[in-house]
């Protein structure tokens, strides 16, 4: 049944793929995985395959690759993904082969393990791939679920991916309640472990980009904006608009397309792209700076006073607020985090609230910007509650080390 899904889904892909650029993407990419495979590897090379859907999960398991690797120095890494977000945007020369993942057919997964036979596979977060799973088993490779948060879903039982799973070595799960999903699995396979992206590091901007971002703030308060989609920059734009407060402003939009150039001609002239702000001579005059690239979002909440988290006021899904934590930030997100327990959790502490409208969104940010006392307490609750979560990197080593 669940090959017949994948033969499905695979034609369906086909045929919107020309309305898609990111699908299309992804499928001129695949094209050129086992040519990567011969290329890169040899049949006796000692591999470590880390796979993961998109750039975000590469990032929560960056810390942990990089350990692996001071481990097992004679291994080569082989990294793998679904989306074009981390295909386009890792840094390739740090590791031996970056593909796209082929689809999960049969045919294909034999022809993958012809060409490699990894001694180690990780598959991070929610990605399980039955027939991956199933090959990797067999060419001899121990494998591991990492950074998992299953919530109970009919249809994937049905077509057997929970049934797979009791193939993994071992699955590290975030919470109690994904191991109580997975009951039918042996109980000694699966650990609850913290959060990998509490061990994330985040990348420092470059002096140059440094003084640019400093220059522009000049000193004042600042909202950061992050991963916004058009809900949370309808908000953002009233607020900008309508404010008497001598602030600056950040947006980094989720999807840079068009929009940043959107959100430019909202805001008329109090905005500036940073694309154009590296040759603006007045930075007096902008009020708010809209990143039009990829990569800064993470960075850019250090020079905040208070940090948005978009994706929580449509159904898009939240989006990182341990970044901003990381920085000791106060957050406001959207009132969708289910699902979300740092979310959850963050609110319960007092360092996070949640707003479901403008009106809900002005008054709490009002209460926060205009109290420095409020501001100091939330961003202490926010560190205190980020370095409590620190640690799964070295309890999933500590595990896969006594595998081998």
């Amino acid at each position: 049944m669940y090959n017949l899904l994948i033969k499905i889904s695979e034609f369906i892909i086909l045929c919107i793929s020309p309305f898609s650029k990111k699908i299309n993407k992804g499928i001129i990419g695949r094209r050129n995985s086992f040519s990567l495979l011969k290329s890169s590897f040899s049949k006796d090379d000692k591999i470590i395959h880390v796979h993961c859907s998109s750039y975000g999960e590469y990032l929560m398991s960056e810390n942990l690759i990089k350990k692996l690797k001071n481990k097992f120095e004679d291994h080569k890494i082989l990294l793998s993904f679904i989306s074009p977000s981390g295909f386009e945007n890792v840094k390739k020369n740090k590791f031996e082969c970056v593909i796209y993942l082929p689809t999960d057919t049969s045919n294909n997964c034999k022809k993958f393990y012809e060409i490699i036979s990894p001694n180690i596979t990780l598959f991070m977060k929610n990605e399980v791939w039955p027939n991956f799973i199933k090959y990797a088993k067999k060419s001899g490779s121990k494998t591991y679920s990492i950074g998992g948060n299953f919530k109970a879903n009919k249809l994937k039982r049905f077509f057997g991916i929970y049934q797979s799973m009791k193939k993994f070595d071992r699955i590290f799960v975030l919470n109690k309640s994904s191991k109580k999903i997975l009951n039918r699995i042996d109980k000694k396979k699966i650990t609850v472990i913290r959060d990998l992206r509490f061990d994330s590091d985040i990348p420092s901007l470059s002096i140059g980009f440094k003084k640019i971002i400093e220059r522009f703030i000049d000193g004042k308060q600042c909202i950061v904006f992050g991963s916004t989609w058009k809900e949370d920059e309808k908000l953002a734009v009233k607020f900008i608009t309508e404010s008497k407060r001598n602030i600056k402003y950040i947006i980094a939009p989720h999807e840079i397309s068009n929009n940043c150039h959107r959100l430019k001609q909202s805001l008329e002239k109090k905005a500036v792209l940073f694309s154009e702000l590296m040759s603006a001579k007045n930075f007096n005059k902008y009020s708010c700076l809209i990143v039009d690239n990829v990569g800064m979002l993470s960075s850019l909440y250090s020079f905040g006073t208070i940090a948005y988290v978009g994706g929580g006021l449509g159904k898009k899904g939240l989006h990182n607020t341990i970044e901003p934590a990381h920085f000791s930030k106060p957050i406001i997100i959207g009132n969708n985090f289910e699902n979300f327990d740092e979310a959850e959790e963050m609110i319960k502490n007092g360092g996070m609230l949640s707003i479901s409208n403008y009106d809900d969104f002005y008054n709490k940010i009002e209460k926060i910007i205009a109290n420095k006392k409020i501001i100091e307490k939330m961003s202490r609750l926010n560190n205190e509650y980020y370095l409590s979560k620190k640690g799964a990197v070295e309890t999933v080593l500590d595990i896969i080390n006594q595998d081998f």
